[in-house]
C-alpha cells in the first residue's frame, strides 16, 4: 500500500440513513488526515431505505457543510468501480464493536481481492459506540430526543421534511 502521506483522496461509503453523529465523526476524522474525501451514499437494491436518496444526500451534505474538503455523492454501482471512476485511492471506514470491525473486515477483503484497494478502519469514537442508523431511526419514529446521535443540521431537515 502507499504511504498514507501520499494518499490524497479517499471514501467513506455508506448508505447514511440517516447521517448519525458516529458517520460525522469517522468523516472529520478522514477530512483533517485527507486532501480530498467522498462521502458517497451507496445504494443497496436489497435494502429498504427510511429516506430517499435525495433525503439521505442533502442530510449528508448539511452534516459536512463546514469540511471543506469533503464532497458529497452518490451510486448505485460498486464502491471499487466509484473508486476507478474518480481516482480514488482508499476506503476509509469506522467500527464500533467487534461485530462491524468483522464485517468490516470481508468488506476490506473482498475490495482488495477485487479492486486492489486497502481499507482503513477506524475505531468509533467510545462516546459514540452506541449510535448507529438504526438506533436514529428507531428513535425519529417514537419521537426520542436526537441532539445526542445525530447533527443539529439533520435534525433540522428531518423536522422539516416529516411536517409537511
Amino acid at each position: 500500500m502507499e504511504d498514507k502521506k501520499n494518499i490524497k483522496s479517499v471514501i467513506l461509503p455508506g448508505s447514511y440513513d440517516p447521517v448519525t453523529l458516529g458517520h460525522l465523526d469517522i468523516i472529520r476524522r478522514a477530512a483533517e488526515k485527507y486532501e480530498e474525501v467522498y462521502a458517497v451514499v451507496f445504494i443497496n437494491p436489497d435494502k429498504k431505505y427510511t429516506f430517499t436518496l435525495d433525503e439521505r444526500v442533502k442530510m449528508l451534505m448539511l452534516a459536512t457543510d463546514e469540511l471543506d474538503n469533503v464532497l458529497v455523492s452518490y451510486s448505485n454501482g460498486l464502491v471499487i468501480d466509484y473508486m476507478r471512476d474518480h481516482d480514488i485511492e482508499l476506503i476509509v471506514k469506522g467500527y464500533r464493536n467487534d461485530t462491524d470491525l468483522e464485517y468490516e473486515k470481508k468488506q476490506a477483503e473482498w475490495n482488495l481481492k477485487h479492486g486492489g484497494y486497502e481499507t482503513e478502519l477506524l475505531l468509533s469514537d467510545p462516546t459514540l459506540t452506541e449510535i448507529s442508523s438504526t438506533v436514529a431511526r428507531e428513535k425519529i419514529n417514537n419521537g426520542d430526543e436526537l441532539m445526542k446521535i445525530l447533527p443539529k443540521s439533520v435534525i433540522d431537515y428531518i423536522n422539516s421534511i416529516t411536517l409537511k
